[in-house]
C-alpha cells in the first residue's frame, strides 16, 4: 500500500508556510524522540522491578523488550491518531459514518497522550536517577581505618604483654633476693639453736631458756621474710593492676578513634547521597516538565503541517497492489504447508490401499447335524425292590438332543460302547453309556476318534498334505490367504 500526494494548489500558501511547516515538523519529531526516551526508561524500571524476583539476573531481556514495544505501541499509535483527528476536524468529517470514526480516533488520541504524558512525567525522575552516578561508601578508606585499628590493638596489647613480663620479673628478682637474705639469717639462728642442743648432750644440763630464745628468734626471722615478700607481691598485683588499666585506656581510645574514623566516612557518604537526591530531585523536575512541553510541540507541528497542507490543497491518495489484498505471507506458507503434509498422508494412504489384498471367497456353507442321526441318551436307573436278588432298569429316552455344526464331506458316527451298555445292564457300577464320536479323515479314509466336532483330519500330517494337495503343491501356514 502506497501513500501518496498531489503538488499543492495554492502555490502561494505553499510558499509562505513551507519553511515554518518543515521546521516545526522536524521539531515534532524531536519532541516524540524526548518522550520515547522516558518512557521507555520508566516502563523499563516498572517491568524489571516486576519479572526480576521471577527471572533473577535474567530479567533485564524481557524488560526491556517490554519497554520497546510498549513505547513504540504509544508513540507510533499518536503518530497515527493525532494527524487523523485534526482531519477530522478541517475537513468536518461528521457525516455518517465518519462520525463514528472521528469519535474512535479522538478517544483512542486522548488516551494515548495522556498516557504518554503520565508515563514522560512519571518516568523523568527515574530518568535522570539511572543517569546521575550513585556514591559508594569508601571501601577503600574503611579498610585502611580498619587496618590501623587492628594494627594499633595488636601493638597495645605487644605493648601491654612486654611491660606485664617485665614487671613480674622485676617483682620475682625482688622475691628471691629477699628470700636470700633472710636465709642466712635463718641459717644463723638455727645453728645457734642446735648447739644449744649440743651443750645440753654434752654437759648433761638443761637449757630451755636459751632455746626458747633461739626457737623465738628463728621464728621472728621468718615472720619477717613472710611479710616482706607479702609487701613485694602486693606491690607487684598494684604494678601489673596498673599496666593493665593502662592497657584498657590505650584500647579504649583506639576504639574511639576507630569509631570517629568511621563516623567521619559515613557522613562523607551521607553528605554525597543527600547531594544525590537533590541533584535527580531538580533535574528531573525539569526534565518532567521539559517532556510536557516536548508533547506541546509535537501536537503543535502535527497541527500546523495539516493546516499547512489543508491550505496549500495537497491531496493524499492510496495506491494498494496486490499484496495488500492477498492474505499475509506466513498464512499463505502455512496453507502451503498443510497441503503438502495432505497430499502426501493422503498418497501414502492410497499406496497402502492399493498394495492391500482381496477379501477371501467365502467359504462352504454351514449345516446342522441331522438330529435324526443322533442317538438317544439312556438313563440307566437301579432301582431296589423288596425282593431281593431281584433288578429292573429303567429306560428314559431323551427329550433334547444336541445341535451342532458340520461342514460337507464329514462322515459321523457314533459308536455305543457295548460293554459298557452290558456292564449296566447286567448290574455292574455303570449307570451311563459312553458315546464316542469317530469320523473318517477327508485325505486318507481312515477311521479315527475325533476330540471335537468339527475336526476333518486324524493327524496334523494329513491336513498338511491335504492342503499341499489343494492348493498346487502349498505347505500349510496358518498365515496363508487365498487371494483371488
Amino acid at each position: 500500500m502506497k501513500y501518496l500526494r498531489s503538488t499543492p494548489n495554492d502555490h502561494s500558501f505553499f510558499s509562505v508556510y513551507a519553511k515554518l511547516a518543515k521546521s516545526v515538523k522536524a521539531s515534532g519529531y524531536f519532541a516524540q524522540i524526548v518522550s520515547a526516551l522516558t518512557e521507555i526508561g520508566g516502563i523499563f524500571a516498572a517491568s524489571l522491578s516486576i519479572l526480576h524476583p521471577i527471572f533473577g539476573q535474567h530479567a533485564v531481556y524481557p524488560s526491556a523488550a517490554i519497554a520497546a514495544i510498549g513505547t513504540a505501541i504509544l508513540e507510533v499509535g499518536l503518530r497515527v491518531t493525532i494527524p487523523q483527528a485534526v482531519d477530522a476536524v478541517l475537513y468536518k468529517r461528521w457525516q455518517g459514518l465518519h462520525l463514528a470514526m472521528s469519535i474512535a480516533v479522538f478517544i483512542l488520541g486522548f488516551v494515548l497522550l495522556a498516557t504518554s504524558g503520565v508515563l514522560s512525567y512519571k518516568n523523568s525522575q527515574t530518568v535522570v536517577d539511572s543517569v546521575v552516578i550513585e556514591p559508594e561508601r569508601d571501601s577503600t578508606g574503611i579498610q585502611a581505618v580498619q587496618i590501623e585499628y587492628n594494627s594499633t590493638k595488636a601493638k597495645h596489647g605487644e605493648q601491654y604483654r612486654a611491660d606485664s613480663t617485665t614487671t613480674s620479673e622485676r617483682y620475682q628478682k625482688r622475691i628471691q633476693a629477699t628470700t636470700a637474705a633472710f636465709s642466712g639469717q635463718l641459717g644463723s639462728a638455727r645453728r645457734e639453736l642446735s648447739n644449744i642442743y649440743n651443750k645440753e648432750r654434752r654437759t648433761g644440763n638443761s637449757y630451755a631458756t636459751a632455746k626458747d630464745r633461739a626457737r623465738q628468734k628463728i621464728a621472728d626471722i621468718e615472720a619477717e621474710q613472710a611479710a616482706a615478700i607479702a609487701q613485694i607481691t602486693t606491690e607487684q598485683g598494684e604494678a601489673l593492676a596498673a599496666l593493665k588499666a593502662e592497657h584498657k585506656a590505650a584500647l579504649a581510645k583506639a576504639d574511639q578513634d576507630h569509631r570517629s574514623a568511621l563516623d567521619q566516612l559515613e557522613h562523607e557518604y551521607q553528605t554525597a547521597t543527600t547531594e544525590r537526591g537533590q541533584t535527580v530531585s531538580a533535574y528531573g523536575g525539569g526534565l518532567a516538565y521539559f517532556t510536557i512541553i516536548a508533547l506541546f510541540i509535537f501536537l503543535a507541528s502535527v497541527i500546523l503541517d495539516r493546516i499547512h497542507r489543508k491550505g496549500s490543497g495537497i491531496a493524499e491518495t492510496v495506491e494498494l497492489s496486490q499484496y495488500d489484498i492477498n492474505p499475509p505471507a506466513i498464512v499463505e506458507a502455512w496453507q502451503a504447508m498443510r497441503e503438502r503434509v495432505q497430499t502426501t498422508i493422503r498418497a501414502k494412504i492410497a499406496a497402502f490401499e492399493e498394495r492391500t489384498p482381496a477379501a477371501p471367497l467365502p467359504t462352504s456353507k454351514r449345516e446342522l447335524y441331522d438330529p435324526t442321526q443322533l442317538s438317544n441318551v439312556r438313563i440307566n436307573l437301579q432301582l431296589d425292590d423288596e425282593n431281593e436278588g431281584e433288578e429292573r432298569t429303567i429306560r428314559i429316552a431323551a427329550k433334547r438332543r444336541p445341535i451342532g455344526f458340520f461342514t460337507q464331506g464329514d462322515n459321523v458316527r457314533q459308536r455305543t460302547d457295548n460293554k459298557s451298555l452290558e456292564d449296566s445292564e447286567n448290574g455292574s457300577s455303570t449307570n451311563a453309556t459312553v458315546n464316542a464320536l469317530l469320523k473318517n479323515c477327508d485325505h486318507c479314509g481312515a477311521e479315527y476318534q475325533a476330540k471335537v466336532k468339527w475336526q476333518r483330519f486324524c493327524s496334523t500330517d494329513c491336513k498338511t498334505q491335504w492342503h499341499a494337495a489343494q492348493h498346487n503343491g502349498t505347505p500349510y501356514s496358518p498365515n496363508f490367504k487365498k487371494r483371488k
